[in-house]
């Protein structure tokens, strides 16, 4: 059995505890507010040979998207209308062509990308999984990077055991790991990159209710296609992810479109958002071998963030 590791976190945060305890005093709550996109890293984009231009890489989106003012600064055609689907609800927006998109060492060509506000994206656009979906995706929170580079090989082998490894089947880039427990209770957990807080869905909210008494406050949410959902707050006492245990506890749980759009509606289910993933140094998604791989954060690296 692989050592525990514990941590102590809050909603806006997690932080490494000393050995054998986990502190969980000091943490900020979340507001009342929360938008799911903000602060994330970007990666350069190369569009028609123009850029580069700054795209977020939202592992939770099917479909990449493009920001209004790009498209028109390239002048591209307004192609058909699409419906753009997102954590809060789904929209219609119009589409332009896009015959060359390179980043990192990916090409992809001959595409058609929906087009959204810039109000609404605050990037000049997102990579979706049509676009990292056969990639891995590496974000070094420490040195604040984030790198799109090839999958590991399949014979590729770990020798040094500095990274909790997660296996995480699914298809079309959908990458779920039942090696999840939110109070005992098995749950399904993804990694969505353009969330910005963690959620739980109702079918969790139900299963923790029960035989509990824990206090619960309002939250809404908002999303990217615009729309707000509102959610409750709740209290749990720890969240095991692999080898990895959160103590202290609380988290957002709504009634988001994305839990349907990833068949996740009727069961115990968790998006593991930006405010437990900055806590790492580094987070790899690798859709090649379909795993998640998470560096913990020296004390260090966790006291100078804080200060």
């Amino acid at each position: 059995m692989p050592r525990r590791q514990l941590l102590g976190c809050g909603l806006a945060s997690l932080a490494l505890a000393g050995a054998g305890h986990a502190e969980n005093q000091g943490f900020e709550p979340l507001p009342a507010q929360v938008k799911i996109k903000d602060r994330q890293l970007t990666t350069a984009v190369r569009i028609n040979g123009k850029g580069p231009f700054h795209f977020i890489v939202d592992t939770g989106a099917d479909s990449s998207v493009i920001a209004d003012d790009v498209a028109k600064a390239l002048h591209l055609p307004v192609g058909r209308n699409v419906m753009v689907q997102g954590i809060i609800r789904t929209l219609q927006a119009p589409s332009v062509p896009v015959a060359d998109l390179r980043f990192g060492s990916a090409v992809h060509t001959d595409l058609e990308l929906p087009v959204l506000p810039r109000a609404l994206l605050k990037a000049d656009g997102f990579l979706g999984l049509d676009a990292i979906g056969r990639n891995r995706v590496v974000f070094d929170f420490k040195k604040r990077t984030l790198r799109v580079i090839d999958s590991l090989p399949s014979y590729w082998v770990e020798h040094a055991n500095t990274e909790t490894l997660i296996a995480a089947p699914g298809n079309d880039g959908h990458l779920r790991s039942m090696a999840c427990r939110v109070d005992g209770v098995v749950t399904t957990a993804f990694i969505d990159t353009g969330a910005e807080v963690s959620a739980g869905n109702e079918a969790l909210r139900r299963a923790l209710s029960t035989g509990r008494t824990n206090n619960e406050r309002d939250i809404e949410l908002t999303g990217v296609t615009g729309g707000s959902r509102m959610g409750k707050v709740a209290k749990v006492d720890t969240i095991l992810f692999g080898n990895l245990e959160f103590s202290g506890c609380e988290i957002a749980t709504a009634d988001l479109d994305v839990f349907r759009i990833w068949g996740l509606a009727d069961e115990p289910a968790l998006l593991i958002g930006l405010n437990f993933l900055r806590e790492f140094q580094t987070v790899s998604i690798d859709y090649g071998r379909k795993e998640f791989r998470l560096k913990l954060a020296s004390s260090e690296w966790v006291d100078r963030k804080r200060g």
